[in-house]
């Protein structure tokens, strides 16, 4: 081999190591970014898209209630949920099941719209707006709108519901 042979070598040698170097460091040597006021959504718009759309249908769920079949409906929306925010709903379902068992009120919410308020890979943030029906046997339908800003949690289970606040 000659000596300009081995230069040429080295040199491809030292640039590929330099590209492969610089390439390992930006895949893997940066930290995500953090959400911000400026930038609250710090992951992909399908990745945030459907964690609404879980948090939109998980809602459902949750908001409607069957006078018939309560505590069915209560596991059913507990296993949406984070272990916290279960307990905290058991012990709210637990203070009205009696009225709402005893009056045969049934509540169904539909999901009107919904959007991306903040979300980053382990959390999202959607705001909900929630259409509902109430009956009681004997009267007339009510129907109630309200807004619920929903955060999701990733887990290994899909996306969980953490937290509820509704106005």
């Amino acid at each position: 081999m000659t000596r300009r042979t081995t230069v040429a070598l080295a040199t491809c040698a030292v640039v590929l190591a330099t590209s492969v170097g610089g390439e390992a460091w930006y895949l893997w040597g940066t930290s995500p970014p953090s959400p911000s006021s400026r930038r609250p959504v710090v992951i992909g718009d399908i990745d945030a898209q459907s964690a609404v759309v879980v948090a939109a249908t998980d809602a459902a769920t949750i908001f409607s209630t069957p006078a018939h079949g309560y505590d069915a409906h209560v596991a059913r929306a507990t296993s949406l949920m984070t272990t916290p925010m279960a307990g905290r709903y058991r012990g709210t379902a637990a203070k009205v099941r009696a009225q709402v068992v005893g009056a045969g009120t049934t509540t169904t919410t539909r999901v009107a719209a919904s959007g991306v308020v903040s979300a980053t890979g382990d959390q999202v943030q959607a705001l909900l707006f929630l259409d509902q029906r109430t009956t009681t046997p004997g009267g007339p339908p009510s129907y109630d709108s309200r807004r619920a800003l929903v955060t999701m949690v990733r887990s290994d289970r899909g996306w969980l519901v953490d937290n509820v606040q509704t106005r």
